[in-house]
């Protein structure tokens, strides 16, 4: 008896058979298991198409038509009737963007698309109609969904294939997810009610920065009002789903960010595109995005705070790249060491002390997180060539902490919120003191438009769509920008007035200027007689080195200024294995590529996370012609950025240097991935400069806008320079500090 074909959605038969053979042809099948289309990639599509991906509708029309043209063209056949030879030339056409019968559709766009959907189809979580009976999972052996594993799985030598089980969503159940419970204080219809007669602070944003700083401001006595546009998630919000959540799949728990996605240009002559993205997808929600991070907290060394007067003391000022505004923050380390000090005990932080280049002044409160099979390997290797090796310091309970439970080292852990409360945000304890207080005013779905300032140009209040979308004016003598750096600096701009024509901060062109973001690079290795099991914990569990950002590396004598983090890590899941580089030699889709990903569990990689020094050139503005799709219809921002001479040599010797690592590791072979991976990358700095002269800087050392006393920046805007090493615990210790600073400002003027 035949097989009925299915049921389809949004594909017609002809268009359904086009993308069939056109699958069958990117992944084919072999001895091992069927091809894309038997794996389901087309019924995922035409899912996709009628939900999450209705807006592509078309072009996936013109698309499959434009395909029919070109094998027209070639052979006189539609696709579907073409040879497997002349089927592969018709795509190698669509990837070269070679087109010879239709050279106007952009090509490369769609077979990115293709690819793209090709992964997801193979090896998203079979609820979204790919990956029948799980058997993308079972072609390359990943066991899927698991929210537990062992310590002597972080360390076998074998596969830690869970008994030859694969799990996915569904076979979860429910009795994995926390019960729904009621948060005193926090009424989630509270964004619908009027405005608030009397503040004292006015927080924009109920991110990280505004969530960790709530409690300081609350519990001092002062009466807060926060507006968030996201809502409240709390653990039973969150689901193991890595095409739903993972920022580099559907990152459907940031729909404002993903409807405002900056515009990106490399300089001032080149057409502005959309943004491309490394890990910077952010989410919207209380707690901010901190929520779904790699849970990494790390400090920086003493000398990240005063780099100009460090560069030119140790080699000279004319080391300098003649377009570099490198400067020194109003701020030092002893500053903020208290802070640091603080927050690690406070937050709860594991890791130990044997990072030479950091000292504290009292240890850490946790044990560091497992060891685990890359890691020894890296660490091993790296102690042996005179490298100091360290677990990361994480967010991450490897003890009951808190009140909050141990981690069960799952690997769907970054790019995901805590389905236990294991990995620390601040949504899960600061938010809640600042509620216990009966200070705090937090209003979801209600997203801040406008500042308003006073005929002096001070703090007066901002403008708001509440949550059921009406006009609302909240006034306030002082107001907290919180969001993230995007937002706050298009904030700014979108706030002109009488005292500020070209935006709020900008009375001396200082408004966007010397923006910094990170290129996350990676180096792969193939280890053919190594099993790492890296699918058996999170990013969390990692080993770093801090020896490329120490005073002790010399980085001018190997050609560049500034460092890196090197580093092996956990976590990976099945979408992301289907995304990482590929070696010479294997191609992007086709055998070679699905003989590729079968070997995943022997690739090694170090991971590296670089120093980038702020230029002139490189900025934000708004965009004069892309509006968002809020309904709003306002400006979306304009990147100016490109990598530059000294970050392109950095680049290279930190990967160089990777290549030598994993080959003393053992690696038969390596292979380098992007070093341009972005520009939103999650660390996004400046626009918004910290310093003590308002003409060269937008907010002084207490996070106060210059030329509008009353408005404040908690946000990595500020941060005068973008150093290679994780940001969040800086900015927390940072902002901790202006807080206190506020308060003594406020209740002194009471």
């Amino acid at each position: 008896m035949n097989e009925s074909p299915p049921e389809r959605i949004s594909l017609n038969p002809h268009d359904a058979a086009t993308l069939d053979a056109v699958f069958k042809r990117m992944f084919p099948a072999d001895d091992d298991g069927t091809d894309a289309a038997g794996i389901g990639v087309t019924d995922y599509v035409d899912k996709a198409l009628s939900g999450a991906y209705a807006d592509l509708q078309l072009f996936y029309r013109n698309g499959l038509a434009v395909l029919d043209r070109e094998t027209l063209s070639r052979s006189g056949k539609r696709f579907t009737a073409a040879s497997p030879t002349e089927q592969d030339q018709v795509i190698q056409a669509l990837e070269k963007n070679e087109l010879q019968s239709c050279s106007d559709f952009p090509a490369r766009a769609f077979f990115e698309l293709l690819r793209n959907h090709l992964q997801e189809g193979l090896f998203a979580d079979p609820v979204y109609g790919g990956n029948k009976e799980k058997s993308g999972w079972k072609l390359i052996k990943h066991p899927g969904v698991w929210l537990e594993n062992s310590a002597e799985e972080n360390l076998m030598e074998t596969p830690a294939d869970k008994g030859g089980r694969y799990q996915s969503l569904s076979d979860l159940g429910t009795g994995w997810q926390m019960p729904i419970i009621g948060l005193p204080g926090f009424d989630p219809l509270r964004g619908q009610a009027p405005p608030a007669k009397e503040v004292d602070v006015i927080l924009v944003g109920v991110g990280s920065m505004s969530s960790i700083v709530a409690p300081i401001l609350t519990e001092a006595g002062l009466k807060v009002i926060a507006f968030e546009p996201g809502p409240f998630r709390r653990s039973a919000d969150y689901f193991p789903d890595e095409l739903g959540a993972a920022y580099y799949c559907r990152a459907t728990m940031g729909p404002k960010f993903g409807s405002e996605i900056p515009r990106w240009r490399r300089n001032d002559s080149e057409l502005a595109r959309e943004a491309t993205f490394s890990l910077g997808r952010m989410m919207n929600s209380v707690g901010g995005s901190v929520i779904h991070y790699g849970a990494w907290m790390r400090r920086f060394h003493p000398h990240h705070f005063r780099m100009r007067s460090y560069v030119e003391e140790r080699w000279g000022a004319k080391t300098l790249p003649a377009n570099c505004s490198l400067t020194d923050w109003p701020i030092a380390y002893e500053d903020l060491e208290p802070f640091y000090s603080d927050l690690e005990h406070t937050i709860g932080i594991a890791g130990d002390e044997t990072n030479p280049f950091v000292q504290r002044s009292r240890p850490l409160p946790m044990p560091p997180m497992r060891p685990f099979r890359l890691g020894e390997l890296f660490s091993r290797t790296t102690r042996s060539l005179g490298l100091h090796p360290h677990p990361v310091a994480a967010g991450v309970n490897t003890i009951p902490y808190q009140g909050r439970p141990a981690t069960t080292y799952t690997a769907w852990s970054n790019g995901f919120g805590s389905y236990t409360g294991d990995k620390w945000d601040p949504s899960l304890d600061c938010v809640p003191r600042a509620l216990a207080t009966g200070n705090f005013d937090l209003r979801t779905g209600c997203r801040v438009i406008k500042i308003i300032t006073d005929e002096n140009g001070n703090a007066a209040g901002v403008e708001y769509i509440d949550a059921l979308g009406r006009h609302q004016t909240q006034r306030g003598r002082t107001i907290v920008l919180g969001a993230y750096t995007f937002e706050n600096i298009r904030l700014m701009f979108l706030s002109g007035g009488t005292k500020h024509p070209t935006g709020i901060g900008n009375q001396r062109n200082q408004l966007g200027r010397y923006f910094t973001t990170k290129m996350f690079a990676h180096v792969d290795g193939f280890f053919p007689d190594t099993i790492f099991n890296r699918h058996t914990g999170p990013a969390a569990q990692g080993v770093v080195l801090d020896d490329f950002l120490s005073t002790e590396f010399d980085s001018v004598r190997e050609g560049f200024i500034g460092g890196a983090t090197l580093g092996a890590e956990q976590q990976f899941l099945p979408i992301q294995i289907s995304r990482e580089a590929l070696p010479a030699g294997v191609g992007t889709w086709g055998r070679s590529y699905r003989e590729h990903l079968k070997q995943w569990q022997h690739f090694g990689v170090v991971r590296i996370q670089p120093d980038a020094l702020p230029y002139a050139t490189n900025y934000l503005d708004l965009d004069p012609v892309h509006r968002d799709k809020s309904g709003l219809g306002l400006p979306v921002l304009r990147i100016t950025y490109d990598l530059q001479e000294n970050e392109r040599k950095l680049a290279d010797w930190m990967e160089g240097k990777s290549e030598q690592i994993l080959r003393a590791m053992g690696a038969t072979k390596t292979w380098r991935g992007a070093s341009f991976t972005g520009v939103g990358s999650s660390h996004d700095f400046g626009g918004a400069r910290m310093g003590d002269d308002p003409e060269t800087s937008v907010v002084d050392r207490d996070l106060e806008v210059h030329d509008a006393p009353g408005v404040y920046v908690f946000s990595g805007a500020t941060f005068p320079t973008c150093v290679g090493i994780n940001p969040t615990l800086t900015l927390a210790a940072v902002c901790c500090r202006a807080a206190e600073q506020l308060v003594k400002k406020l209740k002194g003027s009471k």
